[in-house]
């Protein structure tokens, strides 16, 4: 299985911006993708714009978010059949800043994986610990509680594990770290799902950068990373796609 590196845009790029950093990056992509998986998360704003260039190379288009319901009366909101309308294959659940700023459960996370699954997202499901649980040595409890909660048993998509205190702080976790809890998640995972427990990618996203990204993909277990600021700029995100890799073009 190829490794999975997503770009999370998050709230960042004008129509302009966004397709010039696009093009860059899909200009210099073709040796990268019979390698890995690469997936383009950009805003709302700019799925529809940047589809078709994205397909033409290979690249999957992601989103950053759909609502639990496949329409309705839900001002401002996403559904999963729109995302898939426009090419969407897949999309981001559960990140930590939509946890702490839009205050979403597990519960809802686990609607909302269920309405991607339903409409042919691959979802990616975030989890993670903050610096407070790490210290009070809940991280472990906290983990197990998302998988659970967040994952039906039948769930059939990626993980992406991010330690809420490395997320833009510029501090990744290091590989012992990174290897330690990505045992532990696929530990969780085989025992919550009615699958092998390697058979569910697991990312790891935090403050990856070209520097470190040939480190952490190097990790056993490591399914690939989420990327979110580094991959504002075309020239990072191409090094973390092709971080370890001997390429000949």
């Amino acid at each position: 299985m190829r490794q999975m590196i997503i770009g999370n845009w998050k709230m960042h790029g004008l129509h302009e911006q966004g397709n010039d950093l696009a093009t860059g990056i899909a200009g210099a992509i073709a040796p990268i993708v019979a390698e890995r998986e690469i997936i383009i998360a950009p805003p709302f704003t700019l799925i529809g714009a940047l589809a078709s260039l994205l397909r033409a190379h290979d690249i999957g288009l992601g989103a950053q978010d759909c609502h639990a319901e496949s329409e309705g009366a839900f001002t401002g909101d996403i559904a999963a059949p729109m995302l898939a309308d426009l090419g969407v294959t897949h999309v981001i659940l559960g990140h930590s800043e939509r946890r702490e700023h839009h205050h979403e459960t597990n519960e809802l996370v686990r609607r909302k994986v269920r309405a991607a699954c339903e409409h042919g997202l691959c979802p990616v499901v975030c989890v993670g610990e903050t610096a407070q649980q790490q210290e009070d040595g809940v991280a472990e409890t906290w983990l197990t509680e998302q998988i659970t909660e967040c994952l039906p048993p039948d769930f059939n998509g990626v993980v992406a594990y991010e330690p809420i205190w490395a997320i833009g702080t510029g501090k990744a976790a290091t590989r012992e770290d990174i290897q330690s809890r990505l045992s532990f998640l696929h530990e969780v995972l085989h025992r919550h799902l009615e699958t092998d427990d390697k058979s569910t990618r697991v990312l790891y996203g935090g403050s990856v950068k070209p520097e470190d990204a040939a480190s952490i993909l190097a990790v056993p277990g490591v399914g690939g990373v989420l990327v979110g600021g580094a991959s504002l700029s075309a020239g990072s995100f191409l090094g973390i796609a092709k971080a370890g890799l001997s390429l000949t073009s």
